[in-house]
């Protein structure tokens, strides 16, 4: 299988078509419904009823796969969090009010949604995914404005709000005696002390 594999990335090249479509669908349905244990290319294979060369052809593998999931739970969730922006409020009030809307959509899905927000992959520039991403931009924006500081690192302040974020959110999920508020109010704490660096 592992030549299959390497002759289907071989030239570099992805096929992009509707059962790639179907395959992506179908494992962010289980992988959020089911969680990632449950999704395998076993699983995809069996209920799309195809051979593994199908799934094989169009990714490399199923932590491929799984960072396609994070993707579309993360668009998800931004999509969410994006709404709490006003253009009329601060820096500092958009980026507390885009961390408790997202905060608490984590909370209101359910622990597998919430474990493939956490996921990320590691490049030459350090950790990524899609809601460091967008930390980092809005940052950068603050910075633009002169609401954040010159010399602040920009990738170090979002990678400590997304550590707080989904570090709690999996304290929630883990633990039904954990209260959200109890945790709301942890990620804030931690969030003042993140925005009094960053801080002219």
């Amino acid at each position: 299988m592992n030549g299959v594999r390497d002759m289907a990335f071989s030239k570099g090249k992805r096929i992009e078509d509707e059962t790639s479509k179907r395959i992506v669908d179908l494992a962010v349905n289980i992988g959020c419904r089911e969680g990632v244990d449950a999704l395998t290319v076993t699983r995809l294979c069996r209920e799309l009823s195809c051979d593994r060369r199908v799934i094989y052809n169009r990714f490399r593998d199923i932590d491929e796969i799984n960072m396609i999931v994070a993707k579309r739970c993360n668009e998800e969730l931004l999509s969410k969090a994006r709404t709490a922006i006003d253009p009329q409020m601060s820096f500092y009030d958009n980026l507390s009010a885009l961390l408790r809307t997202a905060f608490a959509y984590i909370y209101e899905k359910n622990a597998n949604f919430q474990y493939y927000t956490a996921l990320y992959k590691v490049t030459d520039e350090g950790v990524r995914n899609e809601v460091l991403q967008a930390l980092a931009e809005l940052i950068r924006e603050g910075k633009s404005t002169g609401e954040v500081r010159a010399d602040a690192d920009i990738h170090k302040a979002a990678a400590n709000i997304w550590i707080l974020m989904t570090g709690i959110s999996g304290m929630l999920a883990a633990n039904t005696n954990y209260r959200y508020q109890d945790g709301l109010d942890t990620i804030l704490y931690g969030i003042d002390a993140v925005l009094s660096y960053m801080k002219p």
